[in-house]
């Protein structure tokens, strides 16, 4: 029945594109395809009419895996291929070369820029990893410039995300640079995915949610009316309403901000426990510590998914049709779409009514950005180069990864298409990742009290808020010490 109703699914989804192409090529004048992919490239054109970089080399430094973004020949991979075709462009119109210098974690590439920049070297003029595992290390570390300063880099183009300069900004100054230029960009943001057979079983109108979420009415209180078509599930043998969701998300989304900025435009989180967030975990733990309403592995009590569920990952109870609603991310959604499920794709709810737009959050650990070390042989060079890639990418990464991939290939109604354009319109950021723990790998206490407040007990939240928050903001003073080093 599962492969029945995908099938009829897909060509669903195929007869509407049919149609929705039908209808826009009588009425787009001269607005095609083409003059939208040449307007990119007669930009990098104009930049590089007053420069002469003929003959030489630019090199950059990151992960080896396929968000890389150095290709070495056409792969058939449509991803891949974008990044290939983006670098051949700029090799012919600069008349550069490439050098990639590829490593195998994310932490490799951030102590290799910092041993080189504090030997005084300029190896590297480019810097690609997560803001996490690298950003965070190259921050801490001093060696990379405030890209505000830089002449050709325009952050009010389509191609960066401008949020960059609020949201990740530290003493007033932007050292990130993310958008297309980075495939994680599509990877990484909030959604929720609905199983539809479940609501199929359960007589939930999948055209019903999704025009409540196009009405701005989709809440937390309407997530909890439908979902409660579904029995409670006390001998965890039958079917969820919600899987797997992470605490702190639910903050972001809800539209507020964990980071907040003191009049020196330094990050700092609140030394007592917001009322806000005391009335989502109330709102929302009650839900998701029920076991007969939520997957959802305890690590406080040490239970796993396979003693717990008797499935190694609890994915699996979604594609075998266990589960209603899936918190995930865009990525999630693409990695879904090879399983044998049928789903659709909704952003994450409002808090209430009072909530102006829905909020998808970048999530920590997957976004991913580029760096510029201080000590780059030619700043006109990375300038002019970084500003291109990031124009080319919007002609090839963006056609490539969100539109032939995530909604070519990750949905199975156009409803789930609108649902995608809406997430990443709505789409937020926050610091918190850079500060909240000493190591990347060690979110630290602050997070870990607002995640189990939400998921698993609110009971002590109050109580174990103000010593988290503490050490958190010595690290985000630690952070503005690194900046203000690189000021000097």
């Amino acid at each position: 029945m599962k492969k029945c109703l995908a099938i009829i699914l897909s060509a669903i989804m195929i007869l509407s594109v049919l149609v929705s192409c039908s209808k826009k090529s009588g009425n787009s004048g001269s607005n095609t395809k083409k003059d939208v992919d040449d307007e990119y490239t007669t930009y990098v054109k104009e930049l590089a009419e007053d420069v002469n970089f003929n003959g030489k080399t630019f090199t950059l430094i990151g992960k080896d895996d396929g968000n890389f973004p150095i290709k070495d020949e056409e792969t058939g991979d449509i991803s891949s291929d974008a990044l290939y075709h983006r670098q051949r462009d700029l090799e012919d119109i600069f008349g550069i070369s490439w050098e990639p210098v590829k490593t195998e974690i994310g932490p490799d590439a951030a102590d290799q820029v910092i041993n080189e920049v504090m030997a005084g070297g300029d190896s590297y003029d480019l810097v690609h990893g997560s803001t996490q595992t690298v950003g965070q290390q190259v921050l801490n570390a001093g060696v990379i410039m405030n890209v505000a300063s830089l002449e050709h880099v325009d952050m009010s183009r389509e191609w960066w995300i401008e949020e960059m300069q609020t949201d990740y900004s530290i003493h007033g100054q932007t050292f990130f640079l993310t958008g297309p230029i980075v495939v994680s960009n599509y990877r990484d943001t909030t959604c929720i995915l609905f199983n539809k057979s479940v609501t199929e079983m359960y007589g939930i109108s999948d055209a019903d949610l999704y025009q409540t979420v196009k009405d701005g009415n989709w809440t937390f209180d309407e997530m909890f009316k439908v979902a409660s078509a579904i029995p409670e599930n006390p001998s965890g043998t039958g079917v969820w309403r919600y899987d797997e969701p992470t605490g702190y998300d639910f903050i972001l989304t809800s539209g507020y901000r964990i980071t907040k900025f003191d009049e020196n435009g330094d990050p700092y989180v609140e030394d007592k426990l917001p009322i806000e967030f005391s009335n989502l975990a109330d709102k929302l733990c009650p839900v998701f510590s029920d076991d007969s309403q939520t997957i959802n592995v305890k690590y406080k009590k040490g239970e796993e998914a396979e003693k717990k569920y008797g499935v190694e990952e609890l994915q699996t109870l979604f594609i075998d049709d266990r589960a209603l609603f899936r918190f995930s991310s865009t990525e999630g959604a693409l990695n879904m779409r090879k399983e044998d499920v049928v789903f659709g794709i909704i952003p994450y709810p409002k808090r209430d009514s009072s909530q102006k737009q829905y909020c998808s959050y970048a999530r920590m650990g997957q976004d991913s950005a580029v760096y510029i070390p201080r000590t780059v042989k030619s700043l006109e060079l990375t300038d002019v180069i970084t500003e291109a890639m990031g124009a080319l990418s919007q002609k090839y990464v963006k056609e490539a990864y969100y539109e032939k991939l995530l909604k070519g290939q990750s949905i199975f109604d156009a409803e789930s298409s609108e649902m995608l354009d809406l997430i990443f319109s709505t789409k937020v950021y926050d610091l918190i990742a850079l500060y909240s723990g000493a190591d990347y790998n060690q979110m630290g206490d602050y997070l870990t009290t607002l995640d189990n407040s939400i998921r698993f007990d609110s009971s002590n939240l109050a109580s174990g808020y103000a010593g988290s928050a503490r050490l958190t903001n010595v690290f985000a003073k630690q952070l503005v010490k690194a900046v203000e080093k690189v000021d000097s």
